[in-house]
């Protein structure tokens, strides 16, 4: 067993260009899904942390009578079973002095339910003092100390505080006309001397929920408000859920497009993160034909043949999925959620994950992967022991379709005609490697797609908020992306090397310089790497549209041309930088030992 793991191990090492490299595709694809996946829910558990700890009103009673409610009324609802607590107050919407105001008088410092959180300042502490509601994309930014009118008496502004019914810092509609509040003032009904119905009452269930936008919990509370309104009388009141809120609707609106995002741009980026792990473990196993049959010829069987191989894609898959996991639970949240402060009242992130995006990946490149991998060697060792030790004979040469066209065929120089034959004679690379950059330019452009609609849909205030924050995951996926790009073209450059050492030592005895030996190889890749990045944009456009289509915001004819050219920029700079790494590799190819004989 030692000495087999030595040869695993001894693999590795021979390969470790294309080990570290199919790694961090693997890292890089599990960090992606893992970190977009877990997003809305930590969303969700934070803004539950905070409404819960502000003991949220789970129901909203409203009165439709002009007195309000009556303590027999308020009883009805305190004595039903599913209720733990009431609070009643008084809420009107007024223009007042030229701005639409809601007055909120209630007793701040003693509130049963939807209690108050100050941020900054103090509650009242006479009849001069109010509080209000912090700034958002309508109400303006108040300090503490500034004077404000409210029913025609000058106050001063004694604090700022947080209500949990507000959560989102897109306006507020009112109640009358349902145009936007510009001022949300509280008032202490300690100091309030004039009688006033109460137009509100704010109830806390009985109901225990981790999440408050579970759709259980969301079914109860509306049940519950059906409850209230046919107790009270529909004609006396309406009840509203928490999902009839406009700040709980904004957050819930949003985590769907998050959701969105998250389930379609990872599994995108899963499927070329496979497929080019899928041509990493295909390369190496025809490469290693020969040991394949060394193996066969000393009567190692199938199974143990293939553990070999399992062992080595296992290994990286597993570093790969560890570390992803972990950077995409830890690191990308944090980068992405603070974004989110412009849209939401947002609390300190959370520890809390949903790894279910993230464990699916992992299964499903594990499954792929090793499947693949069984099934080549499988492929590979049923043939004859003698026939396996042969390496394959090289794919006949025949005519391209170039050839059959004489004025562009005649014109190439023999370096080009060369190129074009190698390119076209292997097909299945030619394909492995147009799909692996075109589904990495897809996702470029697609980031830079969903960048622009985050910036140019901004034709209201509260959508451009809406954009702000989903442009900071736009650039998470045109970096990720750009990642994904630079492994994928590295990784199946390493692998062209690999396999043609004997080519490219060949023509170094002949004569060639390092730099002509370097073009050899990097003419093919970056023509196949263009032909990739031809079929990519049409691809990353169609991605673009079915996103935006899916996410009810935004449209296809928003994307800028400029997103076109950087994709195409950014994808050929990639390829210059990956054969400038790459050509000291082949200056260092050691024409003695490549040029042995393998028969």
């Amino acid at each position: 067993m030692k000495t087999y793991l030595k040869t695993v191990f001894r693999t590795i090492k021979l390969n470790i260009g294309r080990f570290v490299a199919m790694t961090a595709i693997v890292l890089l694809g599990i960090c992606f899904v893992t970190g977009l996946g877990t997003l809305s829910y930590k969303i969700e558990v934070a803004m539950t942390d905070k409404m819960a700890s502000n003991n949220v009103a789970d129901v909203v009673l409203k009165s439709k009578s002009p007195f309000g409610f009556l303590q027999q009324d308020i009883d009805k609802i305190k004595n039903h079973d599913d209720v733990y607590q009431v609070q009643s107050l008084t809420v009107m919407d007024i223009d007042d002095d030229g701005r639409n105001t809601r007055i909120i008088i209630a007793p701040l410092d003693d509130m049963k339910v939807n209690t108050y959180e100050v941020v900054t300042g103090s509650l009242p502490t006479d009849e001069n003092h109010v509080v209000v509601l912090g700034e958002s994309s309508v109400l303006p930014a108040f300090a503490v100390g500034d004077k404000v009118t409210v029913m025609g008496e000058e106050k001063t502004i004694s604090g700022i505080i947080f209500d949990p019914l507000y959560i989102s810092k897109i306006a507020e509609p009112d109640m009358i006309n349902e145009q936007d509040l510009e001022l949300i003032v509280y008032i202490d009904s300690q100091y309030n001397n004039m009688p006033l119905p109460a137009t509100d009452l704010y109830v806390k269930t009985t109901t225990k929920t981790d999440n408050l936008f579970d759709a259980k919990y969301i079914d109860k509370m509306e049940t519950l408000a059906d409850e209230f309104e046919v107790l009270l009388g529909s004609d006396k009141a309406v009840a509203l859920t928490l999902d009839q809120n406009a700040g709980y609707a904004v957050c819930k609106s949003y985590n769907e497009k998050v959701d969105v995002i998250t389930l379609i741009f990872p599994v995108f980026f899963i499927a070329v993160t496979a497929l080019v792990v899928l041509t990493t473990m295909t390369r190496l196993v025809e490469e290693e034909r020969p040991q394949i049959g060394c193996y066969t010829t000393l009567g190692v069987s199938k199974t143990k043949i293939a553990m070999k191989y399992i062992i080595f894609s296992t290994i990286a898959c597993v570093a790969g999925s560890i570390l992803g996991v972990a950077s995409g639970i830890f690191v990308l949240p944090l980068a992405i959620l603070p974004a989110f402060e412009s849209l939401l009242y947002m609390p300190a992130i959370p520890m809390d994950v949903d790894l279910t995006m993230g464990i699916i990946a992992v299964a499903s490149m594990f499954v792929a992967v090793l499947g693949v991998t069984i099934y080549l060697v499988a492929k590979e060792t049923k043939d004859k022991p003698a026939n396996i030790l042969r390496p394959k004979a090289p794919k006949a040469g025949k005519k391209i379709f170039l050839e059959y066209i004489p004025f562009i065929w005649k014109k190439l120089s023999f370096k080009y005609k060369s190129t074009c034959r190698n390119i076209f004679r292997y097909v299945k690379h030619l394909l492995m490697t147009v799909i692996s950059v075109a589904g990495s330019t897809a996702l470029i452009f697609a980031g830079f797609g969903l960048h622009d609609i985050s910036k140019t849909s901004g034709h209201t205030v509260d959508i451009s908020m809406i954009g702000d924050s989903l442009a900071m995951i736009s650039v998470v996926v045109i970096l990720f992306a750009i990642c994904l790009c630079v492994l994928v073209i590295f990784n199946l450059t390493i692998m062209n090397i690999g396999e043609r050492k004997r080519e490219l030592a060949t023509l170094k005895v002949l004569g060639y310089h390092d730099l002509e030996v370097s073009g050899y190889i990097f003419r093919e890749i970056f023509i196949m790497a263009v032909l990739g990045i031809i079929v990519g944009l049409p691809l990353g456009y169609g991605l673009v549209a079915f996103v935006f289509e899916y996410l009810e915001f935004g449209s296809i004819n928003d994307v800028k041309w400029l997103s076109y050219l950087y994709t195409i920029i950014l994808v050929v700079v990639v390829i210059g930088i990956v054969d400038i790494l790459l050509h000291f590799q082949n200056k260092k190819i050691d024409m003695t030992t490549s040029l042995k004989t393998v028969e």
